[in-house]
């Protein structure tokens, strides 16, 4: 007996031949053989993609989201206007799949279908920020510039790597800048090249196991990067180290909250999930368990 009544796929159709024809090819026999009812919507705009994640969302069992980090932040942001939506379930075919990696779900479109139609629904945290919404992280700084500087055709090319090389360029072009936090009503000043709001645990495919970032937690982790210095890179780095105390670090500053504010002196672009549209001052707050999500069983033992 099939497990879903009704199933929708949402992509994206510039997202390029090849990626459209992996997706069909190798997931969509998964999730039709688990399926009642598929129905696989081809979308050709953002907001085209937002109200067709909408309209589903109000009769779908599940919503089967193909794409890259850009077109998961689309429909977080889109589903979070809609009152108990359809779960959604990631299939990433994007180039860093950065919350994908965060689910554990498999990389391998093939293996990715067949592990989330066996999987379970959890419930997952989001991020509310001026009024919009994230899944994976917000930032300022260097992430901003990294983000900006990626050049489509090494991305295209060479993929995650084209994340390393901009990163590498943007930290060496770094100036430090002064910010005011405010985290659970408690004031902070620092100075540093990039603050990261965390939900998630991958940006730019690296990943950072740490016990304390977790998307079910109801908190969001808040770094402070000081200086683009090589120890401070190396600290950075180090977060990958199940080991590595935060407290101890000399370079990078760590906090956690469920309601944070961000000021600086001049306006700074903010970088969501990869995207690029808001400004400072930031208002941001967690959203406890707001999105029904369907992920790989072996989740359970990290979560």
């Amino acid at each position: 007996m099939p497990k879903f009544n009704r199933s929708v796929l949402l992509y994206n159709g510039n997202a390029g031949q090849s990626t459209v024809d992996s997706v069909l090819r190798l997931a969509v026999p998964h999730i039709a053989q688990a399926s009642h009812s598929l129905e696989i919507i081809q979308t050709a705009s953002p907001e085209e993609f937002e109200n067709a994640c909408q309209t589903a969302a109000t009769d779908a069992d599940i919503l089967f989201i193909a794409g890259g980090d850009g077109t998961v932040h689309s429909a977080v942001r889109a589903l979070a206007d809609i009152s108990n939506p359809a779960p959604m379930a990631i299939l990433p075919s994007g180039t860093a799949n950065d919350f994908a990696r965060t689910l554990n779900i498999p990389l391998d479109l093939d293996l990715a279908a067949t592990e989330l139609i066996n999987g379970d629904i959890k419930e997952i945290d989001t991020g509310k920020i001026n009024g919009g919404s994230f899944l994976n992280f917000a930032g300022i700084g260097v992430i901003t510039d990294a983000s900006s500087n990626i050049d489509p055709t090494l991305k295209e090319r060479y993929g995650k790597i084209s994340y390393f090389m901009s990163a590498l360029q943007s930290m060496r072009q770094a100036t430090p800048f002064s910010v005011e936090l405010k985290i659970d009503g408690i004031s902070y000043t620092e100075e540093g090249v990039l603050v990261l709001v965390m939900n998630g645990k991958s940006i730019g495919t690296h990943n950072f196991p740490m016990a304390t970032i977790d998307p079910t937690d109801g908190l969001l982790d808040l770094f402070v990067i000081q200086t683009s210095s090589l120890s401070a890179i190396r600290e950075w780095f180090s977060l990958a180290q199940p080991e590595v105390v935060t407290e101890e670090l000399e370079h990078i500053t760590h906090y956690q909250g469920q309601s944070i504010s961000i000021t600086t002196e001049e306006k700074l672009d903010v970088d969501t999930d990869g995207e690029i549209y808001l400004k400072t001052p930031l208002n941001i707050e967690v959203q406890p368990g707001s999105l029904k999500m369907l992920v790989p069983k072996q989740l359970e033992d990290i979560i």
